[in-house]
């Protein structure tokens, strides 16, 4: 039965590097977003179908491969604090990730996915440049300005981002420190 506790270890370990591994480039991406806006709507895009694809099913792994620990291994979460402690803040953070992040991402998106003032000089609507894409600004309208909705929600999706970070790396720890 030793043999299924090391496998539910490696499955455990490999589960959350394939899952959260790629969480790291998450503030990367939004920061070359914000120096670039006409792609900011990408970026958004890029980093949900990665979150929805990738970090969701992974964790929902992570989870069933912990239970296989914790049953194999012969943990009990009454005895060892750590292990009780850890699913309360995996819970926590995954809670955290599907009532307020996700939401929160949405709505950058679909602010994000109307489409841009055009210009105002023109003399005729037909003279109007066509559309690249959604939110791409018609060529001369010059950058628009991200609304105050849009930058409240952004600087909301960073505390939420510093946030999941800190209560992954708080369970790390505990995996690892195994303190009490």
């Amino acid at each position: 039965m030793e043999w299924l506790g090391t496998l539910f270890l490696y499955l455990h370990i490999s589960a959350v590097i394939i899952a959260f591994g790629p969480t790291i480039a998450f503030p990367f991406i939004a920061s070359h977003a914000a120096k670039e806006p006409m792609h900011g709507n990408f970026a958004l895009r890029l980093s949900a179908w990665i979150n929805e694809k990738v970090v969701e099913p992974g964790a929902v792994f992570v989870f069933l491969t912990g239970v296989g620990l914790i049953l194999t291994r012969g943990y009990n979460p009454l005895v060892s604090l750590w292990v009780v402690l850890a699913i309360v803040l995996f819970i926590i953070t995954f809670a955290y990730a599907n009532l307020v992040q996700l939401p929160t991402i949405k709505k950058m998106i679909a602010l994000t996915s109307q489409p841009s003032t055009i210009d105002v000089d023109a003399a005729e609507p037909s003279e109007q440049p066509a559309m690249a894409g959604p939110g791409t600004p018609a060529a001369g309208a010059g950058p628009a300005s991200p609304p105050p909705e849009f930058l409240a929600l952004s600087a909301k999706a960073a505390r939420g981002g510093q946030f999941m970070t800190v209560m992954l790396f708080a369970i790390l720890g505990l995996m690892v420190v195994k303190p009490f």
